[in-house]
């Protein structure tokens, strides 16, 4: 009897794209959770990781425009910039972590008695 393995899942795949800031609503397009490793498999991880930081980059220039919007008033609900803000920094918390993690495990490896 073979066991299937636990899909990875990535929490930066997992937000949905807004494609207007101003026009931004509540939105069901999440991805599934069992596509999100799946369709990963085969691919370069040097791609997946370049995939990833661009995400990343994309949210922050979404806070940025957001944060502009409600500075100079073409945003009037406090919530959207709110919301695209925190996503950013959420996104670029999580991937300060993963890049500490990284380091960590490649210290601990170059630590290692041959």
């Amino acid at each position: 009897m073979a066991i299937n393995p636990i899909a990875p899942m990535n929490p930066m795949l997992l937000t949905p794209n807004l494609n207007s800031i101003q026009g931004a609503t509540t939105q069901g397009s999440q991805e599934k959770l069992g596509d999100v490793g799946a369709g990963k498999v085969g691919a370069d991880f040097g791609q997946f990781l370049n995939e990833a930081l661009q995400k990343v980059d994309a949210l922050q220039k979404e806070a940025d425009v957001a944060s502009f919007g409600l500075a100079t008033g073409q945003i009037q609900d406090l919530h959207t910039a709110v919301i695209a803000m925190e996503k950013a920094s959420l996104s670029l918390s999580l991937t300060v972590e993963m890049r500490n993690k990284v380091l960590d495990a490649y210290h601990e490896v170059m630590r290692m008695q041959i």
